[in-house]
């Protein structure tokens, strides 16, 4: 079997089958194979054995089986490059080389972004960690960062030709780091021409990081278990609100993986899949199976769970509408401020207002905020600014920040804490929505009946020692805390 490299058998599913005589170069070589009939891989087999080759049509299975007796049971990765720690070299690293430092440092820091900025005269490298952009060093320079791009664009299969349209890939790496330590990492690569030449924006998605279980997600332990409930009803749409990068999609993927028990189908429709679940169906959204007409076809499928990515216009919103009022528990995303927005957000797409307080459950809003390090938090007296902006919602709580130390890169935070607000959808609710009532109106009676803000469960992390007032201000639009310190006062 070891005749062909295992990372060639394992990503064309073929297997040399039988013995081989080593004395006997001419003798004929059997191999089982998916597709028998392809010429140009009979070809490279033939390369790479040097004999004839009889071939013998197997399934996935059976391939898979025989790979795991001749090499283990090993993982099965298709990977684009495999990227290996280097010394450092006092040549001019080749982009090659390049890209390759720069991928795995953004693995290496935990960022969740890399941005390559260019500018007339200059090239800027940065991280994102933990939401905050941090700026790199970089060998990098005017003249070698258009080979780098072009390195980027080849393994992301971009065209290499086209500067004047932003163009979309990904790129999946396997890094390695001595004997038997591999790490997969995909990575999303958005491309865009700017004045000086072109800027990359690499998300990095971490395919072996495994996926958060509910209760480490950072819930009170209340809205938790509220939250659990909603997630077991037979029918009803959850919606998780919030901007780019306030961690819906985790929040998503977690509930998917609450619901995913065997009992029950589950299917996606994304664009683009950020994470492989196992025993999920997972669906791409694409420019010839766009959202409305893949939702609909997903509908025939006979699922119980539906995710969409984002509800984006009325079609894939009244799609939704209807799955999650005929059986279907429905999950997806909007990008709104706050969950009482969510319900002006759909009348904003024309959806019936009856459709929505049929269909809706409720909408769980959440930003993500850099926590306190732990090894360095200590006590601080808040500033004139924060007293005043924040008035009596300081009562009685102790404020807590981190001086900065080795452990947290001295920048006082390591990881980052959620914070949530879930606005339930009560009859009284229903009815509300049903009438056409204003947002103002919406969270007034929902705040009657013990709503709590995002504010109030950043108030309560605060107290908790878990993050600052900064965060706070930064992570939370400035309006929102007015209201709760007017509430309060």
């Amino acid at each position: 079997m070891r005749l062909l490299p295992e990372p060639f058998c394992r990503r064309h599913h073929a297997v040399v089958l039988g013995k081989v005589d080593p004395a006997a170069p001419h003798a004929t070589v059997t191999v089982g194979m998916l597709d028998p009939d392809n010429p140009n891989l009979l070809s490279r087999i033939g390369d790479l054995l040097e004999r004839p080759i009889r071939t013998v049509r197997l399934n996935r299975y059976e391939v898979e089986s025989a790979l795991e007796t001749g090499f283990g049971a090993g993982e099965r990765i298709e990977a684009d490059l495999i990227i290996r720690p280097r010394p450092p070299s006092r040549h001019q690293p080749t982009a090659v080389e390049l890209v390759d430092n720069i991928l795995a440092m953004g693995v290496e820091k935990k960022a969740s972004d890399i941005h390559i900025e260019s500018y007339p005269g200059d090239v800027d490298l940065r991280l994102r960690i933990d939401g905050i952009l941090h700026q790199m060093y970089t060998d990098m320079d005017p003249e070698s960062v258009r080979e780098v791009i072009n390195r980027i664009k080849i393994l992301a299969e971009l065209d290499i030709t086209e500067h004047r349209k932003p163009q979309d890939g990904r790129i999946r790496a396997v890094i390695e780091r001595g004997e038997g330590h591999r790490k997969v990492i995909d990575y999303r690569v958005s491309v865009v021409p700017s004045p000086a030449g072109e800027d990359v924006v690499i998300r990095i998605l971490d395919a072996q990081a495994g996926l958060l279980p509910v209760v480490q997600l950072g819930m009170s332990e209340e809205l938790q278990r509220t939250f659990l409930q909603l997630l077991n009803n037979p029918e009803g749409m959850v919606l998780v609100t919030g901007p780019t990068g306030s961690g819906k999609t985790t929040t998503l993927y977690s509930a998917l993986a609450q619901l995913n028990d065997g009992r029950r189908k589950i299917i996606t429709a994304e664009d683009p899949i950020e994470y492989f679940v196992p025993k999920v169906n997972q669906k791409q959204v694409s420019p010839q199976m766009p959202y409305p007409l893949l939702l609909r076809a997903l509908l025939r499928q006979d699922p119980n769970i539906l995710l969409m990515g984002e509800i984006r216009d009325l079609e894939t919103g009244s799609t939704a509408l209807n799955a999650a009022r005929t059986g279907h528990i429905v999950l997806g995303t909007l990008h709104t401020a706050d969950s009482v927005g969510a319900i002006g957000r759909l009348r904003g797409l024309e959806l019936d207002n009856t459709d929505i307080a049929d269909a809706l459950l409720a909408v769980l809003a959440q930003r993500l905020a850099r926590r306190i390090c732990e090894k360095c938090s200590e006590p601080y007296t808040p500033t004139e600014e924060q007293k005043i902006l924040l008035g009596r919602l300081l009562d009685g709580i102790q404020l807590r920040k981190g001086r900065g130390c080795d452990h947290c890169h001295h920048t006082g935070y390591r990881k980052r804490v959620g914070i949530y607000e879930l606005l339930l959808v009560d009859p009284g609710m229903q009815d509300l929505i049903v009438a056409g009532a204003h947002n103002a109106q919406l969270r007034k009676y929902a705040r009657e009946r013990g709503f709590k803000t995002l504010v109030d469960d950043a108030m309560e992390k605060i107290a908790a020692g878990l993050m600052t007032v900064d965060e706070l201000v930064r992570v939370i639009p400035y309006r929102h805390i007015t209201a709760t310190r007017d509430e309060r006062r």
